[in-house]
């Protein structure tokens, strides 16, 4: 199978980092919530504790709400808000409010094994005390293979770039904002629950030099 070695060489390339740099070791519990309110009317909630600075203290939340349309079996739409509670040591305490539409589409055929998947994010960012709406927009590529044999599991591998429109006062910039590549194991527990644990690099490119995070991320999808 050709998405074997594919897999390896992205997953090499979303783990590698230049040795001069600003490093840090982060965990990402995320939990997830998705189901159907009527006919193709659907419903997506998320928490997401974000462990910072070495993995000892709660330097950011996020909790994230959205309704949308079932499009398809694997297709669909989302227009939704976040909140984000932001702590970072030497730096103010912020709460930043988004709105945020999405699509997601699939980009392999129906009943292959190798399906890749496309979400298109576009936010509106708002931080108060602050003027001024930060628009960013979030690409992500999504693939995923199975192990074979009588193995459930699966291999994941995605990548996901920022791109902001333009600078706010509150510290957004315009043009690449970070890029985050995961890869890592779906593992179905039932017909209706998924985890996803993996390794997750965040490349995040600041005017005052270039960070990369480096985060144990572990992915838990329940679907109503």
């Amino acid at each position: 199978m050709r998405s074997v070695p594919i897999f390896a060489t992205l997953a090499l390339l979303g783990a590698a980092t230049p040795a001069r740099a600003d490093h840090d070791f982060q965990t990402w519990p995320v939990g997830i919530v998705q189901g159907k309110i009527k006919q193709d009317a659907i419903f997506w909630l998320e928490v997401q504790p974000r462990i910072t600075d070495d993995a000892e203290r709660l330097g950011q939340l996020l909790i994230r709400t959205a309704i949308g349309v079932q499009l398809s079996k694997r297709a669909s739409i989302h227009s939704g808000y976040t909140f984000v509670r932001t702590d970072p040591i030497g730096r103010a305490l912020t709460h930043e409010h988004r709105l945020w539409q999405q699509l997601l589409v699939p980009l392999s055929p129906p009943g292959k094994r190798l399906t890749i998947t496309a979400r298109t994010r576009l936010e509106e960012r708002f931080v108060e005390g602050y003027e001024g709406v930060g628009w960013r927009l979030r690409q992500q590529l999504r693939l995923q293979h199975p192990l074979g044999g009588r193995s459930k599991l699966s291999g994941v591998l995605w990548s996901e770039p920022f791109y902001s429109f333009n600078t706010t006062d509150w510290g957004q910039r315009s043009g690449w904002d970070q890029v985050r590549s995961f890869v890592g194991l779906s593992i179905p527990v039932t017909k209706q629950l998924t985890v996803e644990p993996g390794y997750l690099n965040q490349t995040v490119f600041r005017a005052n030099g270039t960070r990369y995070n480096h985060i144990a991320n572990m992915w838990v999808v329940l679907r109503l």
